[in-house]
């Protein structure tokens, strides 16, 4: 399918607003202090506490695990926050909107770091709520593991059941390299069912810059289909400042649900996303994300907006 004129005009649109969103961050590197291995993130596939880094990679989309990599990975962010927003996307070719609201939080306690969340969300002309819990355990100082289970209520395009599971191994001298796998099943509510396999790695220079990057290997059935796919980001901001994100994510969809017996199968899907997370006062501040999605079916672009606070 060609995607038409006023798709490309609306990439144009995006990249400009997300190069707007950067400005703030930019003007802010030159009074940044430095980015240890033990600076602090969390994605959806699992919390991490203030002593230890990871790459674990948060659920894909609502209704595929091996493309669509918008929602991969977070910002940097901190254990002990509470955080809510809202997001809005625009479809082309009259696949209408995306609109909801999402609310969070971390705790440690002990060798555990507890994460809950719920997502609120209309999705092609469908709404539902997806709800999810899960636990970073610290075994040492340089392995740590983490467990995520969701289900949800309504909403054709949520997971009946999800549940993700990660390893990491910290490295090197100063631990900066950290190296993760993981395993995750995904049930849809049609006949749909997949299983992935994840590998990935992030190092975090002497400098304030992190590098992530990760391959996803998922078989989808019925019929085996296999789906590989990827993503590369960069982050730049320390703690207490913050975070600049630029995300690329490209590979295989398997299928993706676009109704209640409408199914898009087989394709590729490319994203850029923009994250910029900023510290506003000691204990809290906002979390920006811009987001660009292309498939051979239709183009999707919007931003969420969310506050954050820590305690």
């Amino acid at each position: 399918m060609t995607i038409p004129h006023q798709a490309r005009r609306g990439f144009v649109a995006m990249i400009l607003f997300l190069s707007i969103a950067s400005v703030p961050c930019t003007l802010a590197q030159d009074s940044a202090t430095s980015v240890s291995a033990g600076s602090v993130k969390l994605d959806e596939g699992g919390s991490i506490s203030a002593t230890v880094t990871s790459s674990n990679p948060e659920p894909a989309s609502p209704q595929q695990v091996g493309g669509d990599l918008s929602r991969q990975l977070e910002p940097k962010q901190l254990t002990n926050y509470i955080e809510a927003g809202g997001a809005y996307m625009a479809l082309t070719n009259g696949f209408g909107y995306w609109a909801g609201g999402y609310g969070r939080g971390v705790v440690t306690r002990g060798n555990n770091i507890w994460n809950a969340e719920f997502n609120s969300e209309h999705e092609f002309r469908d709404s539902g709520v997806y709800l999810a819990a899960g636990d970073t355990y610290n075994f040492n100082t340089a392995w740590y593991g983490s467990l995520t289970l969701g289900s949800s209520v309504g909403g054709f395009f949520w997971p009946r059941f999800r549940g993700d599971g990660f390893i990491n191994k910290k490295w090197m001298g100063r631990k900066q390299l950290v190296s993760t796998f993981g395993f995750g099943y995904y049930m849809a509510k049609d006949v749909h069912r997949d299983h992935s396999f994840f590998a990935g790695s992030t190092y975090y220079f002497t400098k304030p810059w992190i590098l992530e990057e990760g391959i996803r290997f998922n078989v989808s059935n019925p019929g085996s289909v296999f789906s590989p796919a990827g993503f590369v980001a960069v982050t730049h901001g320390r703690k207490q400042q913050y975070y600049l994100t630029l995300r690329a994510g490209f590979g295989k969809e398997a299928y993706q649900l676009v109704g209640q017996t409408v199914t898009l199968t087989d394709f590729e899907s490319q994203t850029l996303t923009v994250t910029w997370r900023r510290w506003v006062g000691t204990n809290w501040g906002l979390n920006l994300v811009g987001d660009y999605y292309h498939s051979p079916f239709y183009v999707r672009g919007g931003a969420s907006f969310g506050f954050y606070r820590e305690f």
